[in-house]
């Protein structure tokens, strides 16, 4: 016999916490299934340990640009191991943190993978469970890369659970997860490569300051290489050897460790033709109302969504809202994916938000573009900053900001001023008129828009 409940979710990250405590309030019975820890990507193999690392490693950095400056006699350099450790006291107890929370609140909590049996039955380790609905949101996983030898690869999970770092690895793929990792990798001790096959590094992000980053990142001693495919990847001892082409010239480069960083996809067994819910590798196809376009019964929110938004905790958790008050009364509510900031982790760190300036001219929209360097300025000099950039596109006839592009400290801080400016009209009068601290990074902004 079939347990009973008002809603089944799959998966246990933030979307789906969201969802699961909106239910509780409401007085209805719901079940969460995660094949992995419960808790999800962003808190235990995701953003939160990956910006531990980032913390540390940035703060090293940061004294050695320092040194001779009111810093001397600095030797600091990174224990791995206790850089894990210090990551995993954060990470061993969240697990368990939420799922306490879950369960104390009155939520079953499932371990095992969840498989639809049809449109209003889900199996886990052998037990049916029947739901009137559903919520999808078990998020992504690396995507499928067709090359042999690409099940050596490790994941963003692996990577984030490296007992020692090897002294050579080579990340496949440009994205902000590659140079993010490639980032933390170089600071903490090992030759770092990447390669990726488009003609550029984070081509979601503006080309030139994408560009800018790729410099300082080559400068810094990583190498990049782009415009390649790679064909095949062979292990000969405990080395691998990675074949690529490029330009019509087959290269190939040694190294003790590969990671991938090229691309995510939905991670679709879980018996979604049997639950009649359409999907691609892009995520759940739904509706608006982040409902499933094939089964009404089912929603879905989060990585495993395909909608607009890009796939960001924030976007989770608010497409998690937005999802919890659809299932429960009725489908009222879209999401609205403007103004959404975006940031690499990367040394310095580069955070956009809005349009980049390549989509400002194919629209056909009059724009005045701000940009410059921002090495000379007050705040890049007292941190002895090697680089820092800045484009802002403005709207020439509203005045209202349409995109911002930091390279430099803090700018995942300061992004976060100009998507409010974005979300609410605020135009770039308005910003200038605005007092803000001083001297700091956000008070550049009135240099930037100026």
């Amino acid at each position: 016999m079939a347990s009973k409940f008002d809603l089944v979710i799959i998966g246990s990250g933030s979307a789906s916490t969201t969802v699961a405590f909106r239910f509780l309030k409401e007085g209805k019975k719901v079940a969460v299934i995660d094949q992995k820890p419960i808790g999800g990507t962003c808190a235990l193999r995701g953003c939160d340990p990956k910006k531990i690392l980032v913390g540390v490693t940035e703060t090293l950095e940061s004294a050695r640009r320092l040194q001779g400056h009111g810093i001397s006699n600095l030797s600091g350099v990174i224990d791995w191991s206790e850089l894990m450790e210090f990551k995993r006291s954060f990470t061993e107890p969240m697990s368990k943190r939420i799922e306490d929370s879950l369960i104390q609140g009155g939520i079953r909590v499932f371990h095992g993978k969840a498989r639809f049996l049809g449109p209003n039955l889900v199996d886990v380790q052998g037990e049916t469970l029947e739901s009137e609905k559903f919520l999808i949101a078990s998020g992504v996983k690396a995507a499928t890369l067709n090359f042999p030898g690409s099940e050596y690869l490790i994941d963003n999970e692996g990577f984030l659970s490296l007992p020692h770092l090897p002294e050579n690895i080579v990340f496949i793929g440009g994205g902000y997860i590659s140079v993010e990792f490639a980032s933390i990798a170089k600071k903490a001790g090992s030759d770092v490569t990447i390669i990726q096959h488009p003609e550029r590094l984070l081509v979601n992000f503006d080309r030139e300051i994408a560009g800018i980053l790729t410099d300082h990142l080559r400068e810094s001693g990583i190498k990049i290489i782009t415009g390649t495919s790679v064909k095949e990847i062979k292990k000969s001892g405990g080395k691998y050897q990675i074949y690529f082409t490029g330009n019509g010239e087959q290269s190939s480069i040694s190294t003790d460790l590969v990671v991938h960083g090229a691309g995510r996809e939905l991670d679709s067994d879980m018996g979604l033709e049997e639950g009649q819910v359409k999907w691609s590798k892009n995520g759940v196809a739904v509706n608006d109302f982040l409902q499933s376009i094939s089964n009404p019964r089912v929603y879905a929110a989060g990585d495993a969504a395909d909608t607009p938004g890009p796939k960001l905790t924030p976007i989770a958790v608010m497409e998690g809202n937005i999802a919890a008050k659809n299932l429960l009364y009725g489908n009222s509510v879209k999401a609205e994916y403007i103004g959404i900031p975006t940031t690499v982790f990367s040394s310095p760190p580069l955070a956009m938000v809005g349009m980049t300036e390549d989509e400002a001219v194919k629209k056909n929209i009059k724009v005045a573009v701000k940009k410059g360097e921002m090495t000379s300025w007050y705040n890049s000099i007292r941190r002895r900053v090697q680089k820092s950039f800045y484009k802002v596109i403005i709207d020439s006839e509203s005045k209202r900001i349409l995109g911002a592009h930091i390279l430099g400290a803090n700018s995942e801080e300061v992004i976060n001023i100009f998507s409010l400016a974005i979300r609410l009209n605020i135009d770039a009068e308005t910003l200038m008129s605005t007092p803000f601290t001083y001297p700091s990074d956000t008070n550049d902004i009135k240099y930037m828009i100026g």
